[in-house]
């Protein structure tokens, strides 16, 4: 395992950049790829480290992302080809950012926390804030268009192919959560069709029109009160459910246009792990860095090149116990990791 750290002063600010290679590799058949594991610590605006999440990445090395501190909220940034972070921000409304997907064209997905109502309090900081949670797609230009499904109670927006059509979730009057499809202002709902089925939760649209998410089943225990988490895969107008062998919940993440999934599951110990889905076989995926304690993979592109997260385990740190550091998955032939050619 090799480490390195780079110091980039971009616009009078400091980012720190600590990185890392695994050489733990991915074995499997049917030429599924191996990969080296490279982490990516973007400071907070308070200069921690430790609170890195990576959700996406397109086939120009364009990630998405956020921090997962608590005391700063929902922070959302998009680091270019160099590396170099941008926040991503909307209408002044629009405190918080998650963004979620990212297509070819620099468009992104995600969800935003929106003011609704300020209410003038005597207490600092002098107002109080009524919000809601939408939806939003941030086209090319950096211009924000919130999604709210019509007479949702809320809407959150989670996969974008590069046609701009987004894919995620809404809940309804009643508190039940459905799927959504949305395209230049038309929105349709998506139920899986599978009996029993209640929670549907798309995750990812591809190029081709295919979509992976999850549902709910209406297996409900005292260890499982929502029910069983399951995958499911939208293709040639029909659903398909899956699940990782043996695992306990299966959170599907997102696809790529040849069809390779990367998602989440959970082990009989309740412990997030991810997986590759390629060619109707499963692959595990996980970083193998010391002290690892969850591996999370949320994207993958074209070039199969993967990203997400992964926790440690630090119980001496009573703060952040577990700290988050986001990852990049490259194919083992990949060209040595660089400041310049990380993800090129």
């Amino acid at each position: 395992m090799q480490s390195n750290r780079w110091i980039v002063c971009l616009s009078c600010s400091i980012l720190v950049f600590a990185l890392r290679t695994s050489s733990a590799l991915v074995l499997a058949a049917d030429a599924i790829p191996a990969y080296r594991f490279v982490t990516v610590d973007i400071p907070t605006p308070k200069g921690q480290l430790g609170f890195t999440t990576l959700a996406d990445i397109n086939e120009s090395g364009e990630i998405s992302g956020g921090f997962t501190d608590t005391n700063l909220g929902a922070f959302g940034f998009v680091l270019d080809k160099k590396m170099r972070q941008i926040q991503v921000r909307c209408s002044k409304d629009v405190i918080a950012t998650v963004p979620q997907a990212i297509n070819k064209h620099g468009e992104i997905a995600g969800s935003a926390t929106v003011v609704i109502e300020r209410i003038p309090s005597m207490i600092p900081p002098f107002e109080i804030l009524i919000t809601k949670t939408s939806g939003f797609y941030r086209d090319k230009r950096g211009r924000c268009t919130l999604l709210d499904f019509p007479s949702a109670k809320l809407t959150e927006a989670v996969g974008i192919n590069d046609d701009g059509q987004v894919v995620g979730d809404y809940q309804d009057a009643a508190g039940n959560f459905h799927g959504f499809f949305w395209d230049a202002g038309l929105f349709l709902t998506i139920d899986v069709t599978f009996p029993g089925a209640t929670v549907t939760g798309p995750t990812a649209i591809n190029n081709v029109g295919q979509i992976v998410g999850y549902y709910f089943d209406n297996n409900v225990s005292e260890t499982f009160p929502n029910g069983h988490t399951h995958g499911f895969v939208y293709r040639n107008n029909t659903f398909s459910p899956f699940d990782f062998p043996d695992g306990l919940a299966t959170l599907p993440a997102d696809i790529n246009d040849s069809g390779h999934i990367v998602g989440i599951y959970s082990d009989a110990d309740f412990i997030s792990r991810s997986f590759l889905l390629q060619n109707e076989r499963f692959t595990d995926l996980d970083v193998g860095f010391a002290d690892t304690f969850t591996t999370e993979v949320s994207g993958i592109n074209n070039k199969g090149q993967i990203v997400g997260r992964y926790t440690q385990n630090n119980p001496a740190d009573p703060v952040n116990p577990f700290p988050s550091h986001g990852f990049v998955g490259l194919p083992k032939n990949h060209l040595k990791p660089s400041a310049s050619n990380l993800v090129n």
